[in-house]
């Protein structure tokens, strides 16, 4: 069992340490015996107290932020919302085997830079005559949505109950793995209102 705790844009505190390091450990020891590790990040920002925790178990990952005026509250928070997601996946979670991954089946991931926000009128009244191409050049440049990095990501064996596991607890948008069951290659992604979709790749 291995738990980090950082502070970001704060002083570090050792009573807001030790707090958050004896509520985690009581919280998870209620439903996990296993040896876990978790990682807590506490940051401010102007008058927000953000808590963020990372909790890694068997290979499955669970990530919760809450964020309050108390940084003792935002603690709790998370590690109420943390409880529930382990409430809500015990008996999965137990029986969860790590998935296989497949070295000969990857998936080309792509990095985009998505393009910057427009100049603002006010700023733009500003610009010189004689800036004004070279900043118009600029505003197209970054107008475009450009691919700056390819990487090739070898997917996951696993079922999609466990997919659908894995993206709740990591609060993913959309998850690609290879269905145990059928060795097909599948996305599941997230919908409104709790629900997943699911596309088979393979034809």
């Amino acid at each position: 069992m291995q738990i980090d705790i950082s502070f970001r844009h704060m002083e570090p505190s050792d009573p807001v340490r030790d707090y958050a390091d004896e509520k985690i450990r009581r919280v998870i020891r209620k439903h996990i015996r296993d040896d876990f590790d978790a990682q807590i990040t506490l940051s401010v920002e102007k008058f927000r107290h953000i808590a963020k925790l990372h909790l890694s178990y068997k290979g499955i990952s669970i990530k919760c932020e809450e964020s309050s005026e108390d940084m003792y509250q935002s603690i709790d928070l998370a590690l109420d919302k943390l409880e529930r997601q382990i409430h809500r996946f015990k008996g999965k979670l137990r029986t969860h085997k790590p998935a296989r991954i497949d070295a000969a089946r990857t998936l080309d991931v792509a990095v985009v830079a998505l393009p910057e926000e427009e100049i603002e009128d006010e700023v733009a009244d500003t610009v010189l005559a004689a800036e004004a191409a070279e900043v118009a050049e600029a505003a197209v440049e970054d107008s475009r949505a450009r691919i700056i990095k390819h990487e090739a990501v070898a997917l996951a064996e696993m079922s999609v109950d466990d997919a659908a596991m894995k993206l709740s607890l990591e609060e993913l948008p959309v998850i690609v793995f290879i269905d145990i069951d059928t060795k097909g290659t599948k996305v599941l992604y997230r919908l409104e209102e709790g629900k997943c979709g699911l596309i088979a790749l393979d034809k």
